[in-house]
């Protein structure tokens, strides 16, 4: 982990991303890869509104990572039962 939170400073806003960190390739002769990820727990009475706020916080630091960082990856955690629960399809 390289920094916790990743501060992001964007027309005079303070953003933090929950994590960066480098990440190690499986083959030695590669790279490492810088990273963030946010962290999300989905544990409001409404997952609908967590999602949505999921899904507006990524979309910033993406926008903000593409600007600042474009060699930074984004990343969203989620725990297993919010990830099964919005990735099952009716």
């Amino acid at each position: 982990m390289t920094h916790d939170p990743l501060y992001l400073g964007y027309g005079g806003k303070h953003l933090y991303v929950d994590l960066g960190a480098a990440k190690t390739a499986i083959a030695a002769e590669k790279q490492g890869q810088k990273i963030a990820v946010e962290i999300k727990s989905f544990i409001s009475l409404s997952p609908i509104n967590d999602l949505q706020v999921a899904v507006g916080e990524y979309e910033i630091y993406r926008t903000v990572l593409s600007e600042l960082e474009t060699e930074r990856l984004l990343y969203i955690a989620v725990n297993q039962q919010a990830y099964e629960n919005f990735s099952k399809r009716d």
